[in-house]
């Protein structure tokens, strides 16, 4: 068997570090590039870390000599710093570029969120400039908090017909595990230019509700908000530079059906052979769910005001 030499970039966030730990374990050689003054604590001593200054071109080209696969996992802030990723690499032996993405493929509304504008753009870059890509959506992580669902107090926001359609969502530890069988070893000539969706399982919000009230053994609360109501949260959200708009966008592609052909983005959907998947009575009623990072306190709020509505 033979391993595809990697670097990554983004180690820390809350999805990176549980896909790094997994690349690591499938036994690939490993180089964990970091930002100046960066914590490299979670990284065994085994795996060679470097600091490097994505501005200074010389010391990115020098750290890539000797890499396959360039992997960027960096979170919503960092994002536009792959563009020097992306100036670099050609002039490396680098055969293949992983942007960070993690999500889907969007309409026009969603592209005005600025965190897609800026992974379509750093993406569109490394293609122009005649760099392997490839991509990898997973549409929603079930861990997400914003989605509209408390399994805590057994309430639940529908949207539009998300009672009805399905949503796709993968876990953390499921898309740690995806990353690890597509990158470690298979021949980097069979994954240039793909785009590659990950999809562990795909409730409809009644099935989750169904899991919701099994789990608490009484009736889920539910209140239901209208498309046109949640499409005005968007555009007033968008004009505003709301940190809440795009988990309202995520609400809506759910509730018009179309969250799970932007998911799979006209890609081919991965399976990690061997991996038992999650479904949702295992998550919402086995406790399998993990939690996920800290909101922002102003999505806490929002939120917290429209749960009040469920009955």
């Amino acid at each position: 068997m033979s391993f595809n030499r990697i670097a990554i970039y983004g180690h820390r966030g809350w999805a990176s570090s549980a896909i790094v730990a997994a690349l690591i374990d499938s036994g690939a050689p490993i180089k964990i590039l970091y930002r100046p003054g960066s914590d490299v604590s979670n990284i065994p001593d085994t795996v060679e870390t470097i600091e490097v200054d994505l501005a200074d071109q010389e010391r990115v080209v020098d750290v890539l000599r000797d890499v396959d696969i360039v992997i960027s996992l960096v979170g919503h802030e960092g994002v536009t710093l792959q563009h020097q990723l992306a100036t670099a690499i050609p002039k490396t032996n680098v055969q293949l570029f992983v942007p960070s993405d993690l999500a889907a493929r969007y309409d026009e509304q969603g592209l005005r969120v600025p965190v897609n504008r800026a992974k379509s753009e750093v993406e569109a870059a490394a293609r122009d400039a005649g760099i392997p890509v490839t991509v990898v959506l997973v549409g929603n992580f079930a861990e997400f908090a914003a989605m509209g669902i408390d399994i805590r107090n057994n309430r639940m926001i529908f949207t539009g017909d998300s009672a009805n359609q399905p949503v796709n969502l993968c876990t953390r530890p499921y898309v740690a595990s995806a990353y690890a069988s597509i990158f470690a070893t298979t021949p980097i000539t069979t994954l240039q230019n793909r785009t590659l969706a990950l999809s562990e399982l795909t409730p409809t919000g009644a099935q989750i509700a169904a899991s919701l009230s099994q789990k608490h053994s009484s009736r889920t609360k539910t209140t239901t908000e209208t498309l046109a109501s949640i499409n005005q949260k968007i555009e007033t959200g968008l004009e505003a530079g709301m940190p809440i708009v795009l988990a309202y966008y995520c609400r809506k592609i759910w509730g018009t059906g179309e969250q799970g052909g932007m998911a799979w983005g006209g890609g081919d959907v991965w399976d990690v052979k061997g991996y038992e998947k999650a479904d949702v009575e295992g998550l919402v009623g086995g406790g399998l769910l993990g939690a996920y990072r800290d909101m922002p306190p102003t999505v806490g709020k929002f939120f917290g005001k429209e749960f009040e509505g469920c009955r």
